[in-house]
Parts: C-alpha cells; structure tokens; sequence
C-alpha cells in the first residue's frame, strides 16, 4: 500500500513537471535573449568602431579617388553608412552629392537623392522639412522610373507613419494615419515584388485583418538577412508589432529583442527597439533593465540627432527615472541595513577575537604556569629520587653497620668466651695466683680485637664506598697522597677521614674509636689539610665522597 502511494506521488509530480515546462523553458529562453542583448550592449563599443572603421576608410578612398563617378559611388556608399546611424553626416554626404556635376546632370539620381534627403529629415524628426520637400519633388516626373517612385511612396508613407508615433493619441494622429494608408496603398500598386519595400506592403495584410499571411510572409524573408543588418532589424520589430496586435506578447517580446540585438550588431542608431524594451521591462518591474535600455535609447537618439526619438522616449523618462529613483533608494536602504549588520557582524567578531585572543594569553599564561610547575615538579622529582638514593644508601650503609656491628660484637662474644674458659681451665687446673695476674694483665686479647674490629671497619667502609681511597687521594696534592703498605686496607689517617664520612665529626669520639689521644687527632687533621688542594673545603669534599 505505501508504494502504491509513493507511485501515485510521483506520477503526479511527474505530470505537474511536464505540465509546467513548456511555459518555463519558455521563460528561461526569454531571459536568455535579455541576458545576451545586455551582452552585446556591453560590446557596443565594438561594433562601433568597426563601424567608425568602415567609414574611415571610405573617407580616405573618396579623399584619394580621382575618379568622379566612383568618387560618387563611394559618397553614396558613405550615405548608406549614416543613414542608420548619424543623420547629420548622412545629410551632409547628401548635400555633397546633390552638387556634384555628376549628378545634376542626371535627373533620376537627383531625384533619388532629393528622396533620400527626405527619409532622412523624417527619420530625425524634421516632419515639415520632409514633407515640404517631398512635395517640391513634382509626381509626373516620376512615372518614368519605377524605382523612384517607389522610393517616393515609401518615404511618404515612413514620414506619415513617424508622425503617427509622434503625435500618438492625438487627434491629429488619425489624419497622419489615413494618408500613410492611402500612400501605402500607392505603394503596393508599383512595387517590385523583389525589392525589400514589398515586405512592409506586406505586412499591411496585418493592418488589415491578416496577420497570419503578414507572419508567414516576413518569417521566410528574415532568414535571408544575418542579425546586424538593417534589414533584419526592420523585419524582426515588424514581426514584433504584428505579434503585439494579435495579443501573443511573448513572441512580441522575443522578436523585438532580436530587432534590439540586431540594432546593436549594426551600430543603428535610429531605432525604436530600446524605447520599447525600456517599456516592457518597466511594466514586467525589471525597473534595471528598464533604465539602462531608455538610457541607451536616448543615447542613440541624441548621437542620430533623432528629434521624435528622443521626445518618445522622454515621455516615459521621469516614469522611470523615479522607478529607478526608488529603487536606488530601496537599495541603498538595504545597502544601509547591510552595512549596519556588517558593521555590528563585525564589531561581534572583533570583541570576540580579541576575547579570544584574551583567551589565549591566559592559557599560554596557564601553560607557562603549568610548564614551570612541571618544571619545579621535575626539579623536586630529581631531588626526590636523589634523596631516595641517598636514602637507599643511608640504608645500605646502615644495613652494612648493622652486619659489621653484630659480627663483630659475635666476634668479640666468642673471643670473651674462650678467655673466659682459658681461665677457667687454669683455674680448674690449680694455676697459682701469679699465673692468673699475668694472664689478665695481658692485652693480647684486646689487640686482638682491636684488630679484628678494624679489619671489619674497614671491609665496611671499601664496601659501602670502593673508591674511597682513590677519590681521598683526589683531594691531595700529588706528592702528599697516601699510599697503603701491601695488603692493607686502610691505614690510621684514612680511617680517620673514613669516620668523618661516615658523619663522625667529633674529635674525642674519633680518638675514642681510634685509641689514640684527641692531639694526635687534631694533628691528623691538620696535616690533611695542609696537604689538600682545597684545604678551606677539605673535609666538606672528604663528607661528598661517594
């Protein structure tokens, strides 16, 4: 039962994704063409110098050309140049050419530029001097050139239809309309079918009920015409006001795009596109978009010298100029509250840096303190174990006393007691009384352990300190160390020194254990030390010796 629930979820989601994709790739793919117009407005600057470049180089061929009729040709060319992109060079290069012999003596070509002349003033905006000139340009005269009278009704019928956009909701606006109407309908009568004017007469079918024949009709001639010319800017904003009458706003959107980046590619200045784009993005609250395209379609307006350009789009400037304002302020309000949290973001940081840091030196301090504790720690260890080691040997020393002690003392017991029976068998035996004074008077037994007790005093001593003589001898000068006769261990004075270091320091006892007289001590004593290296520190060395 889960399952079957998780499936139906997923059909579901499954059906609203498929649902929703076509209007969000189509969307995605809307905003892909404003990202790349914002792209190429950004490469503007490079398309127009490779304009400036071209028409350089046309300069300097006119200027080195001594060819009249390609001299023409080349001025000609010049003018096809600033047509689109500035209108007072275009009319000057005009001028240029409506005086030159060549041309006077050719009345078509006159006539052609006198037209031309003509477009221009409508495409700046100079409606009157259009029209006035237009109509000194005498109808009759025409019948015999087809093309130009062509030109003729075409050129009416822009400069009607400019002032149609410029007068706009005016009442005026449908009197321009009737006669661009009726010199449209003039056009289509004498239109070469293979000349681009019979596109626009085309896409009159639009105006008049079928735009479906205008659509299919312009869409097969835009793929004839590269992005960057002229011609595919005219089509692609046809295309899009077609597609505005009929309500799809999508498409009307999408080709007047293309009829922007296109008007970018070409350096075409005389344009419409960007004031409409500026429109749009102001209606859809893209207020950014808005501001940059009018900024640009008033830039473009001013370097043509466009008049009716540059008055449409001041129409809609303080709409967006205060669109923008606000939105310049709502940003900058943000911007405020974002500097404010940053701000104070920043002031948390710094307290708690420097907290930490505080941090830190208190625990380098309290490490410092550790280590030197753990120092004092190791220091007292050392003495500690050192302490124990003396400790150890205080106890080995005392152990080795102990022995010496008690084997001595059972040395001396068992020494008694044999005196003790050898007097006993003399008395047993009837010895006379002057027998037993002399065997009492006599100290052989006390030599005796005198020399035993010796003996063992100084086994104990060599074998609680092994190099105690070598490391007395040390202490001597050279020539005044002493030297033990064969097979003895310790003589007199190194007993004496021996008792020292064993921590009996009083003269009296050491005279005592030595039996002898506390001036023979002292004498000892004082011939070692006058015998030492450092008699002043002497015995102290002699108590160090391990």
């Amino acid at each position: 039962m889960y399952v079957i629930r998780v499936y139906a979820c997923v059909v579901v989601m499954m059906l609203c994704m498929s649902c929703g994709t076509p209007e969000a790739d189509r969307e995605s793919a809307l905003e892909d063409s404003y990202a790349l117009l914002d792209a190429e407005i950004a490469r503007s600057g490079v398309y127009e110098k490779e304009k400036e470049d071209r028409i350089g180089r046309l300069r300097l061929q006119c200027a080195g050309e001594d060819d009249e009729q390609l001299r023409t040709d080349i001025i000609n060319s010049l003018i096809d140049e600033f047509a689109a992109y500035k209108s007072d060079s275009a009319l000057y290069y005009i001028n240029l050419n409506l005086r030159r012999p060549e041309i006077l003596s050719k009345p078509g070509e006159y006539t052609r530029l006198l037209i031309k002349r003509a477009d221009v003033f409508a495409h700046a905006g100079l409606f009157s001097d259009a029209l006035s000139l237009m109509q000194k340009i005498p109808r009759d005269s025409l019948d015999s050139h087809e093309s130009l009278l062509e030109d003729y009704y075409s050129t009416y019928c822009a400069a009607y239809q400019y002032l149609c956009e410029y007068a706009n909701e005016h009442e005026t606006a449908r009197g321009h309309e009737q006669r661009r109407a009726l010199y449209a309908d003039s056009l289509s009568k004498v239109v070469d079918k293979a000349s681009f004017n019979c596109i626009l007469v085309t896409s009159e079918s639009a105006r008049d009920g079928n735009p479906e024949d205008a659509i299919k009709f312009l869409h097969t001639y835009l793929k004839k015409y590269p992005s960057g010319t002229r011609e595919y800017s005219i089509l692609a904003s046809t295309l899009a006001y077609i597609y505005k009458i009929t309500g799809e706003k999508e498409k009307y959107k999408r080709y007047l795009v293309a009829s922007a980046i296109s008007d970018v590619r070409g350096a075409v200045k005389e344009n419409m596109s960007f004031r409409e784009m500026a429109t749009i993005m102001f209606e859809e609250g893209d207020i950014e978009r808005a501001h940059r395209y009018l900024k640009k379609s008033i830039a473009d307006a001013n370097f043509y010298s466009a008049l009716m350009r540059n008055t449409q789009s001041t129409k809609i400037l303080p709409l967006i100029d205060d669109a923008y304002a606000t939105l310049q302020n709502k940003l900058t309000g943000k911007l405020r509250a974002m500097i404010w949290i940053v701000s104070i973001i920043s002031c948390i940081l710094v307290i708690m840096i420097l907290f930490i840091l505080k941090q830190f030196k208190s625990l380098h301090r309290a490490n410092d303190r550790i280590n030197s504790a753990n120092e004092k720690l190791s220091a007292l260890s050392e003495k500690l174990k050192t302490i124990n080691d003396e400790l150890r040997d205080s106890n080995r020393t005392k152990e080795q006393y102990a022995g010496l002690f008690m084997e001595y003392c059972s040395s001396a017991i068992s020494t008694l007691r044999s005196y003790q029976q050898s007097l006993r068998i003399l008395a047993a035996q009837g010895a006379n009384r002057a027998v037993l004074l002399k065997k009492l008077e006599s100290s052989e037994m006390a030599d005796e352990l005198l020399s035993n007790f010796y003996e063992k005093f100084d086994e104990a001593i060599l074998n609680i300190y092994p190099s105690f003589v070598e490391k007395f001898n040390a202490l001597l000068i050279p020539d005044y160390r002493v030297v033990l006769k064969s097979g003895e261990l310790l003589n007199t004075e190194l007993r004496l020194f021996a008792l020292i270091r064993i921590g009996i320091n009083d003269s009296p006892k050491i005279a005592h254990f030595l039996c002898c007289s506390i001036s023979t001590v002292y004498t000892y004593r004082s011939k070692m030390r006058k015998r030492a290296i450092d008699p002043d520190n002497f015995e102290n060395e002699v108590k160090e010796i391990g």
